[in-house]
């Protein structure tokens, strides 16, 4: 990896960091490929849990990293643009989704343009006090393109998209947690402390349950009722078939017993 993302790895957790803050931690090129790899191999890695990301100084992350070198010419094809959104941002954030492993990203500053673009990919958002949210885009003449706009429509509904995407207004944590952009905003001085003990506990959680669930939720986000039924029948066979949870329903039968035996 490179020094603009730190990796650690710890109790099956894998903990990306970003680590650019005299830039406010905008994403480059570099930060681009190192996420990507890492992301991939998070996915790859059975004894890998959960992914959390999180960011060094004041600054979740300003967003693209815009400069000369960076704004890809398209010679006027809008082609080429689309095709630039697809092959760069759109890979990876699809890839965020189709992990069947939980990513908890972590905002303890501004969470800017792409990196809440990014954000809004992951499962689980959860916010300092200090954080903020906002798509500037619109300054610049242009829009969200790998996220921004469906994913956030997506949880916090055309109403706030707007406000956020068209008025290119910012939103507070405990805005954000009041638009269903965020799950949970903790105070800063215990911020970094919670964060932990959450995804400490996440990784605990049962395997299989956890990848199913994911896919699940994502299928039922877009089904109708009865179609959403059936994913449910579909997954509650899977598991109830599977080692994962006649081991778990076998240790839960002892732990009864056991609470039975103390009493008598």
């Amino acid at each position: 990896m490179i020094e603009q993302l730190l990796v650690n790895e710890r109790a099956g957790i894998l903990e990306l960091i970003l680590n650019r803050p005299e830039k406010y931690n905008a994403i480059s090129d570099a930060m681009w490929h190192a996420l990507r790899e890492a992301v991939f191999m998070f996915g790859a890695r059975r004894d890998l849990r959960v992914l959390l990301i999180r960011a060094n100084g004041k600054y979740f992350s300003a967003g693209s990293d815009i400069n000369p070198k960076t704004i890809p010419e398209f010679s006027g094809s809008t082609l080429d643009g689309r095709q630039w959104f697809r092959n760069k941002w759109h890979t990876l954030f699809d890839e965020f989704e189709a992990i069947e492993k939980p990513i908890v990203v972590a905002h303890q500053g501004p969470c800017m343009g792409a990196a809440l673009e990014m954000s809004l990919s992951c499962d689980f958002r959860l916010a300092a006090t200090s954080a903020r949210y906002g798509l500037p885009e619109i300054e610049i003449g242009g829009l969200p393109g790998s996220g921004g706009i469906s994913r956030l429509t997506r949880l916090a509904g055309p109403h706030w998209a707007r406000w956020l995407i068209m008025a290119g207004e910012q939103a507070t944590a405990d805005e954000a947690l009041s638009m269903g952009i965020v799950h949970a905003v903790y105070p800063d001085d215990s911020f970094e402390s919670r964060t932990q003990t959450f995804c400490e506990r996440l990784a605990k959680r049962p395997y299989e349950v956890l990848g199913l669930a994911k896919l699940s939720i994502e299928l039922a986000t877009d089904l109708d009722r009865a179609q959403a039924r059936n994913v449910e029948r579909i997954s509650g066979s899977i598991l109830f078939t599977g080692d994962e949870q006649k081991g778990l329903i076998q240790a839960f039968l002892e732990r009864q017993a056991a609470k039975r035996q103390t009493r008598e």
